[in-house]
């Protein structure tokens, strides 16, 4: 996912991921990450993404970076979200582990690293498969559904 400026509550400026956009009646939405610490293994600190929407006056482009890929939400003309361009998923692999067969997890793109990208139908079929689930934290389920769709970049 692209760089982008987050503004926080101190008027702190800091780098963080814009993962999605939305359009609501009130505006457009941003759901960006930062990075922050957090208690690790062993009582030791790690880093982090914390996600959260925020307002347009909380965040600023940064010149010369892309925002073209960025899952983009828009309101559709009943007045509610609406995507006309298909996002893309990935599938992280979760290897086996005694005790607990291995696993396959979808995520919406960016959400977790990954080269491969699938389309809608893809992400449906791998989401059909045994020990496959969709990610909670991405909400990737959600964006498979049929009323979800992506829109082009406003």
């Amino acid at each position: 996912m692209p760089p982008i400026i987050v503004i926080l509550p101190d008027a702190q400026e800091v780098r963080g991921r814009l993962h999605a956009r939305r359009q609501t009646k009130d505006g457009w939405h941003y759901q960006v990450g930062i990075l922050i610490w957090r208690d690790g293994t062993e009582s030791i600190a790690e880093p982090a993404e914390q996600r959260m929407w925020v307002a347009p006056g909380h965040v600023r482009p940064i010149p010369g970076v892309s925002y073209a890929h960025v899952p983009t939400h828009r309101l559709s003309a009943a007045g509610t979200p609406s995507r006309q361009r298909p996002p893309a998923w990935t599938l992280q692999h979760l290897p086996h582990r005694p005790g607990h067969p291995g696993a396959t997890l979808l995520h919406v793109i960016g959400c977790t690293p990954s080269d491969h990208t699938l389309t809608h139908d893809q992400a449906q079929a791998a989401l059909r498969q045994p020990r496959a689930a969709a990610c909670i934290e991405c909400d990737a389920a959600r964006s498979l559904t049929p009323t979800h769709t992506t829109s082009t970049p406003p």
